[in-house]
């Protein structure tokens, strides 16, 4: 009997203990300096250069075919053919190879996206024309598989890419503001209304092409997406006269004659 006391007063002590200790390592864990993802040099020379392209060519393949969690350092060193060593001298971990590579994904679509945007600029076709091009072009080159969605759900948002993609962001809804007041579809604020389409079009483009394969589902989705697009910042047609003729018929099936309550 006694020693049933003593253990039921010592377990909870041990266990109050334990508690302690896990909270006071989740919190240095916490508080631990996250490994930097930015990379830790530029190439200054040709040579240097070709290394890293083959670094990041390796790196797109590999989380590619592997996933995330199990890409590591090695597994890309290995498909480039550098020692690990040179691959540290630019990558301090795998994140910095995430964000090396998303980096030159906005770089691309920004080119891309620039030619186009000029070319429109140039031509100036309808609404339905200009909407059609940019989601064409947006499904397109976000259209990367494995690769795409890892760069969307888990690298790192550094500064720097911060910056660079804030700075491709600027540029759309300048080119879309500027578009929607060529094709009389300006609101009060256009400004306004030209950011929550861009941000609107990059979230509904990315769940469209993370969950549909490429195939006729896709798109659908796609054409879909382009008419609420359009008919979203088509401005409202004003009512016509016989539709409101129309409209009070349908309010009023008596002719239009108002009984004696109303007269």
């Amino acid at each position: 009997m006694e020693r049933r006391i003593v253990r039921s007063e010592v377990m909870p002590a041990i266990v109050s203990k334990a508690h302690i200790q896990f909270n006071s390592l989740l919190e240095e864990l916490h508080m631990a300096r996250t490994p930097s993802a930015e990379p830790r040099k530029h190439p200054r020379q040709r040579r240097s250069a070709e290394t890293v392209a083959r670094i990041l060519d390796a790196a797109a393949r590999i989380f590619d075919e592997r996933g995330y969690r199990a890409t590591t350092t090695n597994h890309v060193a290995e498909a480039a053919g550098v020692s690990i060593g040179s691959l540290y001298q630019y990558f301090p971990n795998k994140d910095a190879l995430l964000v090396a590579l998303a980096e030159h994904h906005i770089d691309a679509i920004a080119r891309q996206f620039g030619e186009r945007l000029a070319h429109l600029r140039d031509e100036q076709p309808t609404l339905d024309g200009t909407v059609r091009l940019l989601l064409e072009l947006t499904v397109e080159l976000n259209d990367t598989s494995r690769l795409h969605a890892i760069l969307f759900s888990d690298c790192p948002r550094t500064p720097a890419l911060t910056e660079r993609l804030a700075r491709f962001t600027e540029l759309l809804v300048s080119e879309v503001a500027w578009h929607l007041e060529r094709t009389g579809c300006g609101e009060a604020d256009l400004w306004l209304r030209a950011r929550l389409t861009v941000a609107a079009v990059d979230a509904a483009v990315h769940e469209v092409v993370l969950t549909e394969p490429p195939g006729p589902r896709r798109a659908a989705a796609t054409s879909e997406l382009r008419r609420i697009i359009i008919q979203g910042l088509r401005p409202a047609q004003p009512q016509r006269r016989s539709e409101r003729s129309a409209a009070r018929r349908r309010a009023n099936p008596n002719g239009g004659s108002l009984g004696p309550a109303h007269r």
